[in-house]
């Protein structure tokens, strides 16, 4: 009985025991399920969509459950939002200038992860629509190819280089520094010069009315731009221009959401000093809110006595009033640089270089890469009797070749919703260029020991030109002029988005602008003397006596109007849905031209016919009434007017959730630029002047992954009728070349890729390989300065010769790497090849000449970017700091071979080119609240 009450008992004690411990363990795992449950988060990441870049700064907020709380994106974009209890929530991100996006996320037994891709939005341009209107294309449903810079990597990358160097990072773009002059740099887009590539700030085409160039001295816009994309081919842009090679939309800040000053300091190699501020006002009472902007640069140059020095403003005011928005934006730099205008032979950078590409050395060479000669030092006196009389005692540096320009830019855009279906966008705009660049009247010889503009010999030739007469005077046989490109330009965009269903959208809208140019050149410096004389019998003005004494400001050479009247109208129709977006466009529009010169001998109506009569000239009718130049009037062109279109068709195909399909095909009638139009020496208006014909092919393939984003696509371009010009040399002569009717096929494919290989590690690169060639004959006029036709409607025989002055093959391959939180490196690697000098259409008048021109050696270039953005102090105050060295090897490479038939582009021996910049730096700081 004993064992067995015994063993009663033990059981009924571990019985207990059992429960005691089972009621512990639970009580443990309540405890720790609820401590565990305090201690989850929500995480994730903030890229940007297009690009795949990260948003540092970005803010994430988390409401839900009784919570409202949030936090930063740090370095590399990512974020954590912790001490969660289980539930739904949501969770909002946001970042300046890029729309708010929101998630539902539910944390069960374990953390939670939200990562966002957030879409690009002008603050000024907040609807969708708006944003489609200016033709910024949209990741798997505009049918191009296109790739996109956002602000973190301008911010990053860009230093103090013009804004098109950036895009060297984008498959198909071929940018250089020129001849190294601030603001002086080119881009090309698969093998079309920036002439036909259409650039446009804030949905407004910039390139010039006339010549189709960009001056991208005009706009220091690198801290106020806040997304750039550079769509290669047709584009999708709706308006019609001339967007041959592709179309580069730069989108400036706009209305942040929230209060800020940012104020940044910047120095670096050369003299390099910028100091900039920005203020923010966010929303203010009313809807009212503004930006406003302000920079200083200076600089020596890293040519040499290429000096920089500029202002920069830019303000926006925005207020929205229902269904209406209004944004005024103001933008200018006010600016002045010293230019290196032409190349010299290789040896007179580098002899050793010049021998390692094959060409003879060059006596007197060496000078170094940067090189420059259009300076020299001046020491200004006055003669008492035969004794000089200094003004100083040190000698100036005068510049024989600058930039000088103002080109204030206003644009007033209009945004209505209408109702849920109907959208209206409006711009006005209007931009007054006043300014031009300096030149010598006549070329100044090199001095034989400096290789530099012999300024103090034309000096001292003008002063003491003193004939032996009672009354001595001094003639400048030389000296400096300025030559003036003045314009008004006035201009509108207006058009309407209709939802005709939940799928298919009508967009329709009129372009119209006005643009006046006046061209002329006045004297700057006589260096010495006192007056100037123009005679010439091709360049004096025939409407003052020809023995005028000019001074300073003072016409002469040239004077001359160009006036330009451009109307169009486009329209397009646009289906979509989730997996296919179609589209079909079409611009049509009318430019007409007038050149108004002021210098030819004013014209006379006698009995019909038109008689052309010079100052001091008199004409007797049959009548017996005379006439003289009074009685005339200044020479104007009839109106050429020519009409343009194009038609424009593609289909995006999204295969899966992160695969697409795209093609696109059309054809544009392209209007010759007013330079093609009218002879710029005679101002007579060309033979046989045709429109130009482009007809383009492309085919795309996309992945899209948060992490992976790559983009494949061929693509295939004829030009027809295209026309060129380029200056020479004939029996020590200028000559004037003219070249029409030629036709080119561009053909090519390009590939880029942006890889999150890990949170602290991205990966980007772009490769594109191309075929340029000519695929015809052309014809060639050449006039000399005296308007002598040397050759008339010459055929060329250029077919098979390759497009020069691009690469036509490129690798880039990019990193960026954040060993911790906060700092980044970011090494940039780019390689060009297939690079071809441009032809000279005088070397190829028999189909026994033809031969292709000479094919610059490879280029590579390392540069290297580092910075550091501090955590915040008090959650308000954010210090940054940034860095770069620019070619950090220091090697030197061809990036430019101007065209000049003063030599011979399929021998080395006689090239003359531009080289590289050589390793340099900068550094920044940064402070926002």
């Amino acid at each position: 009985m004993s064992y067995l009450c015994l063993a009663q008992t033990l059981q009924s004690s571990l019985y207990r025991m059992k429960h005691t411990l089972l009621t512990f363990l639970l009580t443990c795992l309540v405890v720790l399920s609820a401590t565990a449950q305090g201690t989850f988060s929500i995480k994730g990441r903030v890229l940007d969509k297009l690009s795949g870049e990260t948003l540092p700064g970005a803010t994430v907020q988390v409401t839900g459950n009784g919570v409202n709380t949030g936090a930063g994106a740090d370095g590399n974009g990512t974020y954590v939002v912790p001490n969660l209890q289980p539930g739904t929530y949501s969770v909002k991100a946001s970042f300046i200038g890029y729309k708010l996006t929101e998630q539902r996320v539910t944390i069960g037994t374990q953390n939670a992860t939200a990562t966002f891709s957030l879409a690009a939005d002008n603050a000024t341009l907040n609807e969708v629509q708006v944003v489609g209107s200016l033709g910024i294309a949209v990741e798997r449903e505009t049918p191009v190819a296109y790739s996109a810079v956002n602000e973190v990597k301008l911010r990053e990358t860009l230093s103090n280089r013009d804004l098109p160097l950036i895009l060297n990072e984008t498959p198909g773009v071929y940018a250089t520094q020129q001849g190294g002059g601030s603001g002086d740099s080119r881009i090309s887009i698969r093998g079309f010069d920036q002439r036909n590539v259409a650039v446009m700030v804030n949905g407004v085409p910039v390139n010039d009315m006339e010549n189709g160039n960009v001056f991208w001295s005009n706009w220091d816009l690198g801290d106020v731009t806040k997304s750039m994309q550079v769509q290669r081919g047709l584009s999708a842009s709706r308006i019609a221009v001339p967007s041959v090679g592709g179309t580069i939309n730069v989108l400036t800040r706009g209305i942040d959401d929230k209060k800020s000053v940012l104020g940044r300091i910047e120095g670096g190699s050369n003299g390099f000093r910028k100091a900039s501020l920005m203020l923010s006002s966010g929303t203010l009472k009313g809807d009212w809110a503004f930006v406003g902007y302000g920079s200083r640069r200076v600089s020596d140059g890293w040519v040499d006595q290429a000096f920089d020095d500029a202002w920069t403003y830019f303000g926006n005011v925005s207020k929205k009033m229902g269904a209406h928005r209004f944004s005024l934006t103001a933008m200018g730099s006010p600016q002045s640089h010293g230019q290196r205008s032409f190349a010299s032979k290789i040896g007179v950078y580098s002899n050793k270089k010049a021998r390692e590409m094959g060409a003879d050395p060059v006596s007197n060479g060496d000078r170094g890469f940067q090189y420059n000669p259009n300076w020299g030092y001046l020491r200004r006196y006055r003669l008492e009797g035969t004794e000089r009389v200094y003004e100083t005692a040190e000698s100036e540096v005068v510049n024989d070749r600058l930039n000088y320009y103002h080109k204030p830019q206003i644009n007033l855009n209009h945004y209505w919703n209408a109702s849920d279906r109907l959208f209206f966008s409006t711009v006005v705009y209007a931009s007054f260029g006043s300014g031009g660049g300096a030149s010598p009247f006549s070329t100044i010889n090199p001095d034989p020991n400096t290789g530099q503009s012999n300024i103090q010999a034309v000096f001292d030739l003008n002063s003491n030109a003193v004939a032996a007469s009672p009354n001595p005077t001094r003639q400048s046989t030389n000296f400096l002029r300025n030559n003036v490109n003045n314009h008004r330009w006035y201009g509108f965009i207006t058009g309407a988005d209709y939802k005709l269903t939940d799928k298919l959208t009508l967009a329709a809208g009129i372009d119209g602008r006005t643009y006046y140019g006046e061209h002329y050149s006045e004297i700057r410096d006589l260096l010495g003397g006192e007056y100037a004389l123009n005679t010439s019998a091709t360049t004096r003005n025939f409407n003052r006596d020809v023995n005028t004494r000019l001074k300073v400001g003072d016409k002469l050479s040239f004077n001359y109007d160009g006036k330009t009247n451009w109307v169009g109208g486009y329209g397009q129709l646009e289906y979509k849905t989730p997996v296919i977006s179609a589209v079909l466009s079409g611009t049509v529009s009318q430019i007409a031209y007038k050149r108004i010169d002021h210098f030819k001998a004013r014209e006379v109506d006698v009995d019909g016919q038109i008689r052309p009569i010079a100052f001091g000239q008199v004409y007797k009718a049959a009548d017996g009434r005379e006439y003289t130049n009074a009685d005339g009037k200044r020479v104007e062109t009839d109106w050429a007017r020519l009409t343009g279109y194009s038609l424009k068709g593609g289909l995006n195909y999204n295969l899966t959730e992160h695969n697409n399909l795209f093609a696109n095909v059309g054809y544009i009638s392209k209007v010759p630029f007013f330079n093609f139009v009218f002879d710029q020496n005679t101002g007579r208006k060309l033979k046989d002047i045709r429109n130009e014909g482009i007809a383009s092919l492309e085919l795309g393939y996309g992945v899209s992954y948060s992490s992976l984003k790559a983009n494949l696509n061929g693509y295939i371009t004829n030009w027809t009728n295209k026309s060129s010009s380029s200056t020479g040399i004939v029996d020590g002569t200028p000559v004037y070349n003219n070249v029409r009717n030629v036709n080119a096929r561009h053909m090519g494919i390009e590939l880029d890729v942006a890889q999150e290989i890990s949170r602290r590690v991205q990966l980007n690169a772009a490769i594109s390989i191309g075929d340029w060639r000519w695929s015809s004959t052309g014809s060639l006029t050449q006039v000399n300065e005296n308007n002598d036709v040397l050759i008339d409607d010459k055929p060329i025989y250029i077919k098979g010769v390759h497009v020069g002055d691009a690469a036509q093959n490129q690798f880039q391959m990019g990193l960026r790497y954040e060993p911790f939180t906060g700092f980044y490196v970011r090494p940039s690697f780019l390689l060009f090849s297939k690079y071809y000098a441009g032809f000279d259409p005088t070397t190829l008048l028999s189909e026994e000449n033809r031969t292709d021109s000479y094919r610059i050696p490879t280029s590579r270039n390392l540069d290297l970017h580092f910075g550091y953005d501090a955590r915040p102090i008090r959650d308000r105050y954010r210090i940054s700091f940034k860095a770069s060295v620019l070619n950090v090897f220091d090697q030197y490479f061809i990036t430019d071979v101007p065209a000049r038939s003063v030599v011979d582009p399929t021998k080395v021996n006689s090239l003359e080119a531009f080289f590289n910049r050589g390793r340099t730096f900068t550094m920044g700081m940064s402070l926002a609240l």
